[in-house]
């Protein structure tokens, strides 16, 4: 038995080092390329102070009234989802049930998401048992900058490019991946290989819920929960997908120039203004008519945001008393909105870039802050590209 651990252990650490090898090789050099174009990152225009607050009544900033889809009657009359605190403080399913009773055109919604509701209010998941746990960060080890990406079971290269770039280890800066767990369907069982991984690097949060895309606002909430636990005094938070790549130093330029009242209240990132729900039933981002209606509110994009870390305690109570919602950049944007913050847009943040020809381009990646997606070979081009820029751009 403890040889096929041992054999089990060596095969994962061989997997890993294949990845990296491969990486490596298929990181071709890139010639970098002077150009103008592009965003400067810039300080953004600084709003006032502000100061969080959740009305008794939320309905006059999310509740869409006169709305007759289910998500918008309901936020009106809510209060709190059944077990907020825990599923096993209550009958977490209760919110489904009578979501799916309720709704006339339940059946016809798709599997996943139907399942969705049925389990949406249930948020109690333990700690995925993955050996090693993840060290805390209070008092004196409180980081400036937290980095939470998430990520899923198999993306090992993404994980191991950003461990290698831009998630080195630096002075006041963390670096965690937040994932499900690591037995999804359909697909083998990853979890010796997560479980080495984890012991190895000891950045992996992991939670026993299944890691599908309805499922994805869980990782908010549950990070949320371990930051007020395990973090509390973190100054800021980004949060990351990851196929993003973040050029640090920018951040955190940006970061330590914004006067300490704005930084009380930062939610900053790529911002969509009255964005639409798609109704098109096949795909990840697919919300019902008779579910939700009108458009979302103005939400920083997934693929990279930054708030504030005095916002997260805030922001938990908040997800308490906001209706759970499949996207979950939508859903966080929906908790901000509830605390009576709007996000700021800044240039340096692109997500979803559809200019190909500059995707590789490190001049360009000097004057953002975050760019996706990038996939690990383009990476680690950039990473090592804009190590000695100066007298290339």
């Amino acid at each position: 038995m403890r040889c096929s651990k041992c054999l089990l252990c060596l095969l994962a650490g061989l997997t890993l080092l294949a990845l990296k090898v491969y990486i490596e090789w298929s990181s071709e050099p890139l010639r970098p390329r002077r150009h103008q174009e592009g965003p400067e990152p810039g300080v953004p225009a600084q709003p006032g102070p502000f100061e969080p607050s959740l009305p008794a009544n939320l309905s006059e900033r999310l509740g869409r009234p006169g709305a007759s889809a289910y998500w918008n009657r309901q936020q009106q009359l809510f209060q709190a989802l059944p077990g907020a605190a825990g599923s096993a403080a209550g009958d977490c399913r209760a919110w489904g049930r009578a979501a799916a009773a309720e709704i006339p055109d339940f059946s016809s919604y798709p599997e996943a998401y139907r399942r969705f509701l049925l389990s949406a209010a249930c948020r109690d998941y333990p700690r995925w048992v993955s050996g090693a746990g993840v060290p805390g960060c209070g008092g004196s080890e409180a980081p400036y900058l937290l980095l939470a990406v998430k990520s899923a079971a198999g993306r090992f290269g993404e994980r191991q490019a950003i461990r290698e770039t831009w998630g080195r280890p630096e002075r006041g800066v963390r670096l965690l991946f937040l994932l499900g767990s690591p037995r999804g369907e359909p697909g083998p069982d990853l979890g010796p290989l997560v479980q080495w991984e984890s012991r190895r690097y000891r950045d992996l949060l992991l939670w026993d819920f299944l890691d599908v895309p309805f499922n994805r606002s869980l990782k908010d909430v549950l990070f949320l929960r371990w930051l007020g636990r395990h973090c509390p005094q973190v100054t800021f938070v980004l949060r990351a997908e990851d196929d993003s790549f973040v050029n640090v130093r920018a951040l955190l330029g940006l970061l330590r120039g914004l006067p300490p009242a704005s930084a009380r209240g930062l939610y900053l990132g790529h911002v969509f203004e009255r964005a639409a729900p798609v109704r098109t039933p096949r795909g990840p981002y697919y919300v019902p008519e008779s579910f939700y209606a009108g458009p979302y509110p103005a939400y920083a994009s997934g693929g990279g945001y930054v708030f504030s870390g005095q916002l997260a305690p805030w922001l938990l109570k908040a997800a308490e008393r906001v209706l759970p919602f499949p996207i979950d950049d939508v859903y966080s944007g929906l908790c901000f909105q509830a605390l009576g913050l709007a996000p700021q847009n800044h240039p340096g943040f692109l997500t979803n870039w559809p200019d190909r020809d500059k995707q590789g381009d490190p001049c360009v990646h000097r004057r953002l802050v975050l760019a996706q997606p990038r996939d690990p070979q383009t990476t680690i081009r950039l990473w090592k590209l804009m190590q000695n820029l100066q007298a290339r751009c």
